[in-house]
């Protein structure tokens, strides 16, 4: 499973794996804490983040949860937990869509007033 990873990646999906529920999540922060007492070299917190993205596009079942006091990342154990995280993760993207059309409506109607103000100050 971890056989076309980086050693980066594999480090950070070892660590994860350990991690089986949302009871019992890691944090990005504590991901690079152990990658430093593991590999003996720095790593961001920004950079955990991207390097989860990249092994969940490279298929590892890799599960997060925001609720405190256990927010953070897992490895897929629980259906419920799998079911929870994907319609929370829908949600998110639901509310950033409709926030996208929110802005391009205002910002659109912005534009329009402009362009009534241009026009009226032509004649």
């Amino acid at each position: 499973m971890f056989d076309n990873l980086t050693p980066e990646e594999a480090t950070i999906a070892y660590i994860i794996k350990a991690y089986k529920s949302f009871d019992n999540t890691i944090t990005q922060y504590d991901i690079a804490d152990e990658y430093m007492i593991r590999q003996g070299i720095g790593i961001t917190p920004r950079r955990v983040r991207r390097i989860i993205e990249s092994l969940i596009e490279k298929g590892l079942p890799i599960l997060s949860s925001p609720h405190y006091p256990h927010a953070g990342y897992c490895w897929f154990t629980y259906d419920s937990e799998r079911i929870e995280c994907i319609q929370r993760l829908r949600r998110k993207a639901a509310k950033i869509f409709i926030r996208a059309r929110r802005i391009n409506r205002n910002c659109m109607a912005v534009k329009d007033k402009r362009e009534k103000i241009e026009q009226e100050e032509m004649f």
